[in-house]
């Protein structure tokens, strides 16, 4: 038997997002040690068309905070996007892990193999929830997780790979 979509998304979700809260305090200890100011590091970037740092987490947060409650059906929460400190980038990862856990596995699980409606900027998509999982909200999440570490990496605070993967 495999295991529920909502199974997936709120320990991927738990994994993820508290490796990135771990990494960031790593980062602002590691800022203070050096005494480099925050937003240098959170104002990173890889390439001057990419968003920086503090995007890359915020983008992190609400594609598995809407995915949970695409998958759900339910409203789709809003969150501003106005962090400027470490402290506040880990505050909205703590945050939007609370809001995926606060839905019901149920209210997910029902919609696996139901098409959902995605918007994906001016176009609409239409995706299993399990696809829309798979194919979507997983691949971001990772995606700009693993582009927030590579950032950190490069300014030389001290991460590895274990702290990608395993949260603190």
């Amino acid at each position: 038997m495999s295991e529920t979509i909502s199974y997936i998304l709120k320990s991927s979700s738990a994994q993820t997002l508290g490796a990135m809260a771990s990494i960031l305090e790593k980062t602002k200890a590691h800022a203070a040690e050096a005494e480099v100011d925050e937003a240098v590091y959170l104002s990173a970037r890889v390439f001057p068309d990419m968003h920086p740092l503090s995007r890359q987490v915020q983008i992190a947060c609400d594609t598995v905070a809407r995915g949970a409650a695409r998958l759900a059906r339910k409203d789709v929460p809003s969150f501003p996007d106005t962090e400027t400190t470490i402290d506040e980038l880990i505050a909205r990862c703590h945050g939007a892990l609370a809001f995926v856990n606060s839905i019901e596995d149920e209210a997910i699980d029902v919609n696996k193999r139901v098409t959902l409606e995605i918007p994906m900027g001016p176009n609409t998509m239409q995706m299993e929830g399990r696809q829309y999982l798979s194919s979507f909200v997983l691949p971001n999440l990772h995606f700009h997780a693993a582009i927030m570490y590579a950032l950190l990496r490069a300014q030389g605070v001290k991460i590895g790979k274990r702290d990608f993967l395993v949260p603190a």
